[in-house]
């Protein structure tokens, strides 16, 4: 594995390739072996999952990061313009400023209390923050703003308190969503 290859899997994945290689280096386990295991590694499921891509727009399910940190790294990992679909429960969202202003390009919230991000980040996005009631209208309403290599990337950065039991099923919604623009 070549260190692009590396660096491609993002900071998460190079992370835990690192605490693995150091690892495994203790454990005397062959280098092919080792390499072997990176190139085979998939996405972690419901954290940074590429979905699909609908009319040239692609869909990103980070349903799993339930805190600003991990929506950090998520938006530090796509490296790319993201329309953002989060819950308005956020209240100390003020904490991923950074990475708004260098990757998002609107924010649509899910939630009757999207002030607070209007405090924030009007002046970041342009005034193109949305509000939606649902998964369902925030994914539609993501893609008819999105543009041709636009992403749209659900991350929630706040442990969520919804109809839905676990971020997994929360997450399967959003999947089922996207497949529905097709």
């Amino acid at each position: 594995m070549t260190l692009e290859q590396l660096a491609r899997q993002g900071r998460r994945t190079a992370s835990m390739t690192t605490a693995a290689t150091i690892t495994s280096k203790t454990s005397q386990i062959r280098k092919e072996s080792i390499k072997q295991a990176f190139c085979d590694f998939d996405s972690v499921r419901y954290r940074y999952e590429y979905v699909d891509t609908v009319d040239g727009v692609n869909y990103y399910d980070d349903s799993g990061a339930s805190s600003n940190e991990a929506a950090w790294f998520s938006f530090d990992n796509l490296r790319q313009d993201v329309i953002w679909i989060t819950y308005s429960d956020n209240v100390d969202a003020d904490d991923l400023m950074p990475q708004v202003r260098k990757y998002v390009k609107a924010i649509v919230c899910i939630g009757k209390n999207a002030e607070k991000f209007h405090y924030l980040f009007d002046d970041v996005v342009g005034g193109k923050i949305y509000k939606c009631s649902n998964i369902t209208e925030a994914v539609k309403l993501s893609h008819s703003l999105a543009k041709d290599c636009n992403n749209v990337m659900f991350t929630p950065s706040v442990k969520v308190r919804d109809n839905f039991s676990s971020y997994s099923e929360r997450g399967d919604y959003f999947k089922q969503c996207v497949q529905s623009l097709k």
